[in-house]
């Protein structure tokens, strides 16, 4: 079954200060700014599952239209929407707690609020939970029921008072992050009601400035941070003890629990046909929401990284002019400097990998295959000896021209990685420089006749 193009990963080794999460990519760009790029990976228990065709689409035009719809309110981080999957932003330092606002008591992990409540917890994160309450229950008044943010392990709950005494947020901010929640959610339940959705909870991050200026930041009411429901069915549904119909991730997480993972042990392939139906919830969910029709196609339906690299040129992000050193090991990285050092211009970005083919070759041709995409010129540079696969995996897999500059530590190696770098089979084409310095030179007249 074809189910579409996917964002498996959105790595550009031109853009600096690279972070990836467990759904989006960033890049720390200058003036204060950062590139958010939401990918198609889906998580759930703190686990990479699948990639979701469209979904890193869905989240950041969602995000996009939730930023707007709520700027009078909260500011936000978000500078300029670039593309489907992708938005400038202002480079916020994240408060480290997870703001989780709950206007319903529900849920099916063990993380849930319904799971304490169920086992007779009735203080939940600073909160007193009225006796008597069914899952799926309104509750009097939206709640915040913070987390930590872990850097290993599972996010842990938390109230307000305790966040305040360990001195995790200052009582001045995090009074402020409160108003700025709560005044959030319930205007997302306005336009969801309007959309005959109901919002039932979410998940805010919070950040702030280099003046001190606290905004939301990352992500605002997706269906990988909300949960929604079906407003029109939900009163009879609750009064049959039924559950609610929904637009979220939730049904995944319900088949997950099914499967018996619950984030531990080995994790169960996904059928194509959970697939399909994730993908085509979250379309749903954007069209209810907005208002509008997705463009599943752009102008590149095929391939959403090569529509990125157009639109990260067209913002300059991109200058243009390519060197992708690969190095078998870096025990070669002395020579790779001697290259970089003659690569030095204004025009050209370099980029160095080390990857064997031998060992490797997985990681050696994921890099060809992103750069294959890349409008502008690219040149590659193989540092190998010995037996050298590595230029002629490149040489092969590669639309881009390959120099071979194989390195030799005395006159005893030098033949050998010479007539390896030489003998390429036909139609691998491989060029073959031995002086660092020359290899760089070649390169830059390569990259100018592009």
């Amino acid at each position: 079954m074809s189910l579409g193009p996917t964002l498996k990963k959105a790595y550009f080794p031109e853009l600096p200060d690279f972070y990836s999460g467990k759904v989006r990519e960033n890049y720390r760009l200058a003036d204060g700014q950062r590139l958010i790029i939401a990918t198609d990976r889906q998580s759930a228990f703190d686990c990479i599952l699948a990639e979701v065709p469209y979904k890193g689409q869905v989240l950041n035009q969602i995000s996009a239209f939730w930023f707007d719809q709520t700027k009078d309110v909260v500011p936000n981080h978000v500078i300029k929407v670039i593309d489907p999957n992708a938005m400038i932003v202002k480079d916020a330092k994240p408060f480290p707690v997870e703001v989780i606002v709950r206007g319903y008591i529900t849920g099916v992990t063990t993380t849930s609020a319904w799971y304490a409540y169920e086992r007779g917890e009735r203080e939940y994160c600073g909160h007193t939970l009225p006796e008597g309450l069914k899952k799926n229950a309104k509750l009097p008044e939206p709640i915040i029921t913070p987390t930590t943010k872990e850097v290993s392990g599972h996010d842990q709950k938390i109230s307000s008072k305790e966040i305040i005494e360990r001195g995790i947020v200052a009582a001045a901010k995090w009074q402020k992050i409160e108003e700025y929640a709560i005044a959030l959610f319930k205007r997302g339940q306005e336009v969801a009601a309007k959309r005959g959705l109901i919002l039932v909870d979410t998940k805010y991050e919070f950040g702030e400035d280099a003046e001190g200026n606290i905004m939301v930041i990352d992500e605002v009411h997706t269906p990988d941070s909300s949960r929604y429901w079906i407003a029109d069915t939900y009163e009879q549904r609750f009064a049959r003890g039924e559950e609610p119909e929904y637009y979220d991730k939730e049904f995944l997480r319900i088949w997950l629990r099914d499967q018996g993972f619950m984030g531990d042990g080995p994790m169960p392939e996904i059928p194509d046909e959970l697939i399909e139906r994730f993908s085509n919830v979250y379309i749903t969910l954007y069209e209810k929401i907005t208002g509008q029709t997705l463009d599943r196609g752009g102008d590149n339906p095929a391939n959403p990284l090569c529509r990125l690299r157009r639109a990260l040129k067209k913002e300059g992000l991109l200058k243009g002019k390519f060197v992708q050193i690969i190095m078998g090991s870096e025990s070669d990285r002395p020579h790779a400097d001697k290259i970089i050092a003659g690569l030095a211009s204004e025009d050209i970005v370099v980029d160095v990998l080390a990857a064997s083919a031998h060992k490797v070759p997985d990681l050696v041709l994921n890099r060809v295959r992103q750069l294959n995409e890349a409008e502008e010129p690219v040149v590659y540079i193989t540092i190998a000896g010995r037996s050298n696969a590595l230029s002629g995996v490149v040489a092969g897999a590669s639309r881009h021209p390959v120099i071979a500059c194989p390195p030799f530590a005395d006159k005893s190696d030098y033949l050998v990685n010479i007539h390896s770098s030489l003998q390429m089979p036909s139609n691998v084409p491989v060029m073959t420089v031995i002086d660092p310095g020359n290899a760089a030179l070649a390169a830059k007249r390569i990259l100018g006749l592009s």
